[in-house]
């Protein structure tokens, strides 16, 4: 998550805006925010044990 602790609120806004521009959903916004984050990997991880 040491990618989005030193993103300010602005850069992550500026960023999905950015993701909706190229035609990410929702959904897909989620996913690639959670995937940075490291949360999907984690899941995956949880899931295989």
């Amino acid at each position: 998550m040491e990618v989005l602790k030193s993103m300010t609120a602005r850069e992550v806004l500026n960023l999905i805006e950015w993701l909706k521009s190229k035609n990410f959903t929702s959904d897909d916004i989620v996913d690639c925010i959670e995937s940075v984050e490291g949360k999907k990997k984690i899941d995956k991880e949880e899931k295989e044990n």
